[in-house]
């Protein structure tokens, strides 16, 4: 009985080991396919975008969106003349939403100032995952929209968890699964990736489909990024009133 038991643990530990080497080499090879050591170069991102979203069909929606390495993140999304502001600057963020009649800008809340951190990150959750203080799971495959992805779990602490789903043919990322709790509610995030083109040797995608539970349904379509641009710090600052 003491060889079974024995003869299984080191079975399950040799198939924790296989799955985790896998993971790696799964990794290493996303890494490679997207830019590999040319994002230890990028300090910020600057991305413009256009928005159609499923509950304003028709309606004209830009974005702007600026990243700064693991500090500082400011969107920007305009309609009808109205401009919602979000930034987070540090572990704390504050936003305008003209939308709700909400003019003057208002602190954030924790929660949701840990979620926009999380975008400035900007190489992606699974680059450096280890020095993050995550762990990434090999989870076996799943059909992303006819295509047999490469399905991994990151898991990375405090309620929060991603899966990342690859092209086998390219290692490129066409979905991601965000699972967080956000002010006292679970809530996942779900965004699919297409139309992927290479700029200063990083590929990005042009195209991200996403589904939020607070946003609704919409495509965001890129029409450009700029890497390492100049930045004026004061568009972080919380505006005095």
């Amino acid at each position: 009985m003491k060889k079974t038991l024995s003869f299984a643990g080191l079975l399950l530990f040799f198939t924790g080991f296989a799955q985790a080497q896998n993971a790696e080499e799964i990794v290493a090879k996303h890494i490679a396919a997207i830019g590999g050591d040319n994002w230890t170069q990028v300090e910020a991102v600057k991305s413009e975008a256009k928005i159609s979203a499923d509950g304003a069909p028709g309606m004209a929606i830009t974005m702007s969106m600026m990243a700064i390495r693991d500090k500082s993140l400011r969107m920007d999304v305009s309609v009808m003349g109205m401009t919602q502001t979000t930034v987070v600057n540090g572990d704390a963020g504050w936003a305008t939403n003209p939308f709700m009649n909400q003019m003057d800008p208002e602190p954030i809340t924790a929660d949701q100032a840990k979620a926009m951190k999380d975008m400035t990150d900007v190489d992606g959750t699974l680059i450096g995952y280890k020095a993050k203080g995550y762990t990434v799971e090999y989870v076996g495959t799943e059909d992303v929209d006819g295509t047999e992805a490469i399905k991994l779990k990151i898991n990375k602490g405090e309620k929060r968890s991603e899966y990342s789903f690859l092209d086998p043919a390219t290692y490129y990322e066409i979905k991601n699964i965000r699972v967080e709790e956000l002010d006292g509610k679970q809530v996942e995030t779900a965004m699919v990736y297409s139309n992927f083109k290479s700029q200063d040797g990083l590929v990005f995608p042009f195209t991200i489909q996403q589904a939020d539970p607070t946003m609704g349904s919409s495509t965001v379509t890129i029409t450009s990024i700029a890497i390492n641009p100049l930045i004026d710090m004061k568009q972080f600052e919380l505006p005095t009133k």
